[in-house]
């Protein structure tokens, strides 16, 4: 056994992640650095007394502040005019010292501020609500050199602690720097416990700034002070919009009892600190608080340069002793396009709640990786035998410190297979030799599967051929039987062997294999022979070439929803069922089932052409496939969606399903598993407000249910759901359209027509207005309905925006939100899909003789930010007097620039034809939003007639 020397760091690390890098929780907030006062120095310019701090450090208590001289007019303002006395409670007024940096250029340009920094000593008792300062001015006429232009006292609620969580926004040399904190963690060592904080200078200036030395401080509650050391990093010069990560640490011994701590920013002046900026730390946590990264591909980021992470499964060496060995293979690459500096990490593993540390075979690396260069890193460690049965994670940390008691910061955790437990990579394969004209040649079979087809048991598999000789050969018309038991043969198939030149050196060549059996025979002990032709005499015999012995072929790839391994000519894959659906699709039922597909190499692989077929109660259904990624290829860590979609009548039971899902590889179909569906997936419910996302490559979008929209009807109700589609793809892309039907609650659908005007190509971030509509029963309750929809498939690709869907694929119910389109007490916001109409100065005139008009002014308000929405929706305009329909006109919504639509600018419109012959001096104007034939009262108002003669 390997005695490998293993720390067993008891992490009761306390992590606090204050936030990660650039993600803010929602309550967090930039704040600035607050005055306490200001007193008038003249008629037009101030002094400002800035965010006092007041730290006992040692033997001194040190009060360090900003003034700010504002110059308001029109000649230079010095500071040297000026003086600070500090007073307190607890001794005698002293004056404040001016910093040596801010001495050497005091004055203050005409309507402009400058902030300088100022300190005092002050009594130890004195608390810092007690301060006061007394602001003179400097001058030779005065009585004792000066005079008091005011005084200024610390309000007794004054807080300069900058809360947890939230950002400072300073201002250096001019320039705005934001300073925000993350990642602030803990652990516990033997002796001490080591704490580490990542500080964020980020510039929102438009010039260079050069950073202050600034110097470190924990403060606890008590008032101790443990110095923080940074990383190395140098301060240097932070540019515009650029930002700057200091990672700090301090060791608190164990003995201390804070908890609870302040982060100081601080500058020294005399050999004292002067405090300049305070963050509240939130309590830390442990690194086993810290969640597992689940991602299938694994990034870190250091410092500045991104790395990806391959992680082999863990290997566990049991002994003798009570100690085993656990270790694992780390792949580091430097995704950068330049050289790098190789990054010092540490590696642990984590289980149970205890971490111990993984100790690399080889500590001498590469002090750089060029681009895209790989670093292959062993790690092993000593643990307790007891400790197998827990699930284990990996941490991979930053080396912060690398001397005696070296610091860590924690970077990743992901979870660690155990090899036991670890799916395989690449399909199994049995070989054997054979020569042809005294060259020899390799036969190797492999993707071999047995499956029911109907009344027959099928075995199949892939034969491949390599020719590991020197010349070319011609390969003999192959014969294929498999045998059971040793006493039943069975005649097999298998594409044409013969090239027409031959096999070269080193080449290689596929094909499929088939033996078809009787249902009742079994394949326990199944034989598969290969034979070459020979002439003896006259007559052409066979002799064996290979025989291979399958053992337990019986549905040997019949599965729920585990994990298949095929191979092809171009590569290894993994596949794997996630969810098949029964949806309603044009008076049938889609059986719709997707899959996820990997690269099961660490390479990516050509995308595979699929084939697949159901079996619904022993009725074979087919099948049309298709991929729903834009994609050429397959990788390892991201996953391809391939669904699978067969139509049933929707009176067939669903009973017993399974699929056979197949490869076509140059013009031969080849089965790859058979998948055994025992019952259909429940579709994914949505509450109103949840996000409906499609993560496709190349097709991301994300949709939300805006508006319910009721227009009543005769007989039935035309019910409209408007949803908002945005798109989340950085390149042009064609939009996503929708297919769906409303469920009632007594299993009833009702088809659904799709609406949108959007363009075929819509630009990253695009929002459009697309609608669902479809009829339902009269008077039928909305909480009675849901909406199923998902995107629409037409063929085997994904349908156009307004072309046919024959079904429909990542199916979501949405809970419908009740009609919030009720009709106006009048003509103004009145609700139009996701527009306000505005109608306002209804004027009808009545001249004798001749028809009247109504004259009014109307404008559209959109209610959210969007870009496109249909052209279907009208607004009819209907004038009724006495309950009789004088006349109506349409009008269409932004759809053109004259008085034939309302637009979102406000104009004047006239409706003419008004029949001076009303039984009432007033008419009812009715406003309806109309839809498919059917309309919607959104407002009304009764106007009254003007006559003219």
């Amino acid at each position: 056994m390997k005695k490998l020397f293993a720390t067993s760091i008891l992490l009761s690390m306390l992590i606090t992640l204050l936030f990660w890098p650039g993600a803010l929780s929602a309550q967090s907030k930039n704040v600035v650095a607050g005055t306490v006062g200001k007193v008038s120095v003249n008629k037009n310019s101030s002094i400002e007394i800035i965010e006092p701090y007041l730290v006992q450090w040692g033997k001194n208590n040190v009060l360090s502040f900003k003034v700010r001289l504002y110059n308001g007019g029109g000649a230079p303002l010095d500071l040297l005019r000026y003086g600070i006395t500090v007073k307190t409670n607890a001794g005698n007024p002293g004056n404040a010292i001016q910093v040596k940096e801010s001495q050497t250029n005091t004055k203050v340009l005409p309507q402009s501020s400058r902030d300088f920094t100022f300190y005092a000593t002050v009594p130890n008792q004195t608390q810092l609500t007690s301060v006061q300062f007394d602001v003179k001015e400097w001058n030779i006429a005065y009585a004792g050199f000066s005079k008091s232009m005011g005084t200024i006292k610390i309000p007794s609620n004054y807080s300069n602690i900058v809360a947890s969580g939230d950002s400072k926004i300073s201002v250096l040399q001019n320039n705005q720097i934001r300073i925000s904190l993350s990642d602030f963690f803990s652990y516990e060592t033997a002796n001490d416990r080591m704490y580490t904080l990542t500080l964020l200078d980020e510039s929102w200036g438009t010039q260079p700034v050069e950073l202050p030395k600034y110097s470190y401080w924990l403060q606890a509650e008590s008032g101790d002070l443990y110095p923080l050391q940074t990383d190395g990093s140098d301060d240097g010069i932070l540019n515009p919009k650029e930002k700057a990560a200091f990672d700090l640490y301090a060791t608190i011994p164990k003995a201390s009892k804070a908890k609870n701590f302040k982060l100081l920013l601080t500058t020294t002046e005399n050999s004292l600190n002067l405090t300049l900026h305070a963050f509240k730390l939130a309590q830390a946590r442990a690194w086993t608080s810290v969640p597992v990264n689940m991602e299938k591909g694994h990034y870190i980021r250091p410092d500045e340069d991104q790395f990806s992470l391959q992680v082999d499964p863990l290997y566990i060496t049991e002994t003798d002793l009570p100690q085993m060995d656990v270790g694992t293979t780390i792949i580091l690459k430097n995704n950068n396009k330049l050289s790098v500096v190789t990054p010092s990490l540490a590696y642990f593993v984590e289980v149970n709640h205890i971490t111990y540390v993984l100790t690399p075979s080889d500590t001498t690396t590469e002090k750089r990786l060029e681009a895209l260069e790989q670093l292959k890193v062993s790690l092993s460690a000593d643990m307790p035998k007891s400790l197998s049965k827990y699930n284990m994670n990996l941490i991979i940390a930053k080396v912060l410190s690398g001397d005696e008691h070296p610091v860590y910061k924690p970077l990743l955790k992901i979870p660690l297979n155990k090899a036991a437990e670890v799916e395989q990579t690449k399909v199994d394969s049995i070989t054997k030799t054979a020569l042809k004209d005294g060259s020899p040649y390799s036969i190797s079979v492999s993707n071999v599967m047995g499956y029911m087809d109907g009344k027959y048991q099928i075995v199949e598999g892939t034969i491949t051929l390599t020719n590991d000789g020197q010349q070319k050969i011609e390969l003999p018309e192959f014969k294929l039987k498999g045998s059971v038991d040793q006493k039943y043969s069975y005649e097999g198939t298998l594409t044409d062997t013969q090239t027409v030149n031959g096999l070269s050196p080193q080449d290689q060549m596929s094909q499929t294999f088939q033996v078809q059996l009787p249902k009742n025979a079994g394949l326990q002990d199944f034989k598969l022979s290969l034979e070459e032709p020979f002439l003896q005499g006259n007559d052409k015999l066979y002799r064996p070439v290979a025989s291979f012995s399958l053992q337990g072929l019986q549905n040997s790839q019949m599965t729920a929803k585990d994990w298949v391994y095929f191979s092809t000519k171009n590569g290894d894959f993994k596949i794997k069922r996630i969810s098949t659906y029964r949806l309603p699709v044009d008076g049938e039922d889609a059986v719709v089932t997707e899959f996820e597909l990997y690269s099961s190499s660490r390479q990516n692989e050509t995308l595979p052409e699929f084939k697949a077929a159901y079996t619904v109660n022993h009725t074979s259904i087919e099948a049309q496939q298709l991929v729903l990624d834009k994609v050429i290829s397959t990788s390892p860590d991201t996953a391809i969606s391939l669904q699978v979609i067969g139509k049933v009548p929707y009176s067939m039971s669903t009973g017993e399903v399974n699929m056979l899902l197949k490869v076509n590889e140059d013009g031969a179909e080849r089965s790859i598993g058979q998948f055994l569906i025992d019952s259909m997936d429940t579709v994914p419910q949505y509450d109103a407000n949840d996000i409906y996302s499609l993560k496709i490559a190349g097709r991301e979008s994300e949709t939300q249910l805006y508006k319910v929209l009721v227009y009543p009807g005769m007989s039935e109700d035309l019910v409209e759901v408007q949803m908002i589609q945005r798109n989340n793809n950085k390149r042009t892309l064609v939009h996503n359209p929708l297919y769906g039907y409303f469920q009632s609650k007594d299993g009833s659908y009702y088809p659904l027509d799709y609406e949108t005007n959007a363009e075929q190509n819509v630009k990253y971030g695009s929002v459009s207005i697309q609608s669902l509509a479809g009829k339902v029963p009269k008077g039928t309750n909305l909480a009675d309905l849901k909406l199923l929809f998902g995107l629409a498939i037409n063929d085997k690709e994904i349908a156009g925006t307004s072309g046919n869907a024959g079904s429909f694929v990542r199916p979501a119910f949405f809970t419908l939100v009740e009609d919030t389109g009720t009709a106006a007490a009048g003509l103004i916001g009145m609700n139009v899909g996701p527009y306000s109409l505005d109608i306002s100065n209804p004027q009808t005139k009545l001249v004798s003789g001749y028809n009247g008009t109504m004259e009014f002014t109307a404008s559209l308000t959109k209610q959210l930010s969007f870009d496109s929405f249909d052209t279907e929706h009208k607004i009819i305009i209907q004038l009724e007097n006495a309950g009789e329909i004088i006349t109506t006109k349409e009008y269409g919504l932004n759809t053109a620039e004259d008085t034939s639509s309302f637009t979102l600018l406000s104009r004047k419109y006239k409706i003419e034809g008004i029949s001076t012959n009303l039984t009432t001096p007033s008419l009812q104007v009715k406003v309806y939003l109309s839809y498919k034939g059917e309309k919607k009262l959104i407002g009304e108002q009764v106007v009254g007639v003007s006559f003219q003669k």
